[in-house]
């Protein structure tokens, strides 16, 4: 992590686009909470998988039908406050996720400190998934070509494109914004995708329009649908992760969207899941 999050992206955007348009841009930077396997000697945020640990007298979480979720990631409100992150996540306590990929079901249950909680062995049905401690990091996140906050920045996604994703930077090679900015990702890849807080990749439709759109507001450039999808944001996102055994098909994506009013009054029965694959 730099010593500034945004550093980094920031100039490279600076080195590629005209001033305006960059600075629109990095005006849209959030700051996210990067999860990567701990490593000797790295404080310990949260884990994949292992074995759940549910308040006492809690009940297994089951899908609809009756039929056990399984158990994806704990995570540790209280070290994740030591880092920068655009949402407003607890302060103390503990965040379970469970998932029932296959019909789009999830709970996320927050467990308050000094709790008294009991580690339940994954009923029959669920997936065990094996423990994966987890390390984190501050990391600049910036917004999908199709995010909303595209529309309200550019005026609409067509215009956006023009402005920064279709930027030629070279006119010999044809040289795109878009192709540079995949090499400076490929450059940050460090592992699967795993991260609080922050734009979440968007493989097909970021999880905001997704929810907005769910939600019965219209689409994109439609008012209603605008001032949705504005309210919500991403929880938590688990990429397929070997290591963990964590395999949901075609390179997926889960990833937990809640509204900023929702989260602020801890709030986790309305969480939305979002399952995305290549």
């Amino acid at each position: 992590m730099t010593e500034d999050w945004s550093t980094d992206f920031a100039e490279f955007v600076r080195a590629e686009l005209p001033t305006e348009t960059a600075e629109r841009l990095i005006g849209l930077l959030r700051p996210a909470i990067g999860l990567s396997a701990a490593e000797d000697g790295e404080i310990v945020v949260g884990r994949l998988g292992g074995a759940a640990k549910l308040p006492t007298g809690m009940a297994w979480p089951l899908r609809a039908g009756g039929w056990p979720m399984s158990f994806v990631a704990e995570l540790d409100c209280g070290k994740l406050s030591g880092y920068e992150v655009d949402i407003a996540l607890p302060d103390t306590g503990t965040l379970l996720f469970f998932v029932s990929a296959e019909v789009s079901q999830s709970q996320v249950i927050h467990v308050p400190p000094g709790t008294t909680v009991a580690e339940l062995p994954a009923p029959d049905r669920a997936e065990v998934y094996a423990e994966l401690p987890l390390a984190a990091s501050t990391e600049p996140s910036w917004p999908a070509r199709n995010h909303p906050a595209l529309v309200d920045l550019f005026g609409s996604l067509d215009e956006a494109e023009e402005a920064v994703w279709d930027r030629v930077l070279d006119e010999d090679a044809g040289e795109t914004f878009a192709e540079e900015l995949l090499m400076y990702e490929g450059a940050w890849d460090s592992g699967p995708p795993h991260q609080v807080g922050g734009y979440s990749d968007a493989l097909h439709t970021p999880v905001e329009a997704a929810a907005a759109h769910d939600a019965g507001t219209g689409w994109y450039g439609d008012p209603a649908f605008q001032e949705e999808a504005r309210q919500w944001v991403t929880l938590l996102q688990v990429a397929e992760e070997t290591r963990a055994r964590m395999i949901w098909g075609d390179g997926a994506y889960l990833i937990w969207g809640i509204r900023k009013d929702h989260l602020a009054a801890r709030d986790f029965s309305k969480v939305y899941v979002h399952i995305q694959g290549h």
